[in-house]
Formats: C-alpha cells, structure tokens, sequence
C-alpha cells in the first residue's frame, strides 16, 4: 500500500510540472530499475540552500549532502511510532548495503519540532538508533526552506481541545538525495521493504560509482 502511495504522490508531482506549478521534481538518478524507491523523473531540481543545526551543534547545509546518497527523513522525538520504526529500518537498510557502498549512503533525521528537539536531545535520540545517523532542526522559517524544496508537510496540533500539550502531523515518506544535491526520488520505510531498498541504494550506489 505504502510503495503505491508512492508512486501516485510522483506521478501527481510530475503532472503538477508540466502545467507550470511549482513543485520540486527530481533528477532522475539514473536507469537502474528500483524495487522500492520511486524515481522521480528526468528532470533535475537541485535543492536551495539551507541552514539547520545538527545534533553535534554544527551547522549543516546542503554541501554536507554532496558526493554521498542521502536518506532524509522528517519527524520529531516525540514521535510515538512511525519515527522510531522508520529510523530502525533505515537502519537495517544500511547495515544490508556492502560494507563499500555503505560508506555512500548517509541517514539524516530533520526534526520538525524545534521548540522541543533542541541538539541535546537529538543526540540522545539517534543513541537508539545508529551513532553514524544525524540529526539537525533549525526554526521553522528555515526549515520551511527545505521541507518546501522536497515537498514535506507538517503541523503542530493539540492533542485535546484545552491541552497544553501537542503533537506534529508530517509527512511519513524518506526522501533520496543524490550526490549532485538533487531531489531524486522517495519511498516508505516498512519491515517487508528493508531487504528491496537495500538492493536499490546499492544499485544506485554502484551505478554512480561506475559513471
């Protein structure tokens, strides 16, 4: 159901350009046939420039993604499930990729509850999960920079009517960026999908490094 969403959402950009709106499309990376991960066209957009803050308190920009293959996935600490499931299976995703195509592929988790997930804490966070994943966050004008750019949603809600306390609606897809800072294609994380989107990235991987 997952992988289907996804491919109607990048067929929905595609169509969306054509007509002249603007909505990020995606380079298409290449010609490898992708199980999971849906590529999103021949079209290359690369991403704006933008500034968040990662979880070492260092600032990290859209240069920190060029020359690897990069996971981003956005959500927050509070989380209760599809964050913490997304960020063990990206997880097991990598640990499945060659220990050569590996070191390509980079995790970033973007949280999109600033006031909260201060570097602290997302450090903390990606304890759980894997010491070589990142996290970053910045104020939400310029995280609108970049949730924009790769078509990310998101919104703060109250829990119940009077409540102090809330949670945040967002998007639940990983958005892929290539080597070349490019928006260049998405896929949703699930435990069926670990295997197949390990064998894409190492397609992926391999094909760049044969270019």
């Amino acid at each position: 159901m997952r992988i289907v969403l996804a491919q109607i959402f990048s067929l929905l950009i595609l169509v969306y350009s054509v007509i002249g709106h603007s909505v990020p499309v995606a380079a298409n990376s290449s010609l490898v046939e992708t199980e999971v991960i849906t590529l999103l066209g021949s079209e290359t957009r690369t991403l704006p420039k933008f500034e968040l803050i990662d979880h070492h308190q260092k600032t990290f920009g859209k240069d920190r993604l060029r020359g690897k293959w990069n996971l981003m996935f956005f959500g927050f600490t509070n989380c209760p499930d599809v964050c913490p499931t997304t960020l063990s299976e990206m997880n097991s995703i990598v640990n499945q990729i060659p220990a050569r195509g590996r070191a390509e592929v980079k995790v970033y988790f973007v949280s999109v509850d600033p006031e909260r997930d201060k570097p602290e804490l997302l450090a903390a966070y990606m304890s759980y999960f894997n010491p070589d994943f990142t996290a970053a966050t910045a104020d939400l004008d310029k995280l609108k920079i970049l949730t924009s750019a790769l078509g990310v949603s998101h919104k703060t809600r109250k829990k119940s009517e009077g409540d102090l306390a809330y949670t945040v609606d967002h998007s639940g897809y990983v958005v892929l960026i290539d080597p070349n800072v490019q928006y260049a294609g998405l896929f949703f994380s699930d435990r069926d999908s670990v295997d197949a989107v390990a064998r894409d990235l190492s397609n992926l991987v391999t094909q760049n490094s044969d270019e």
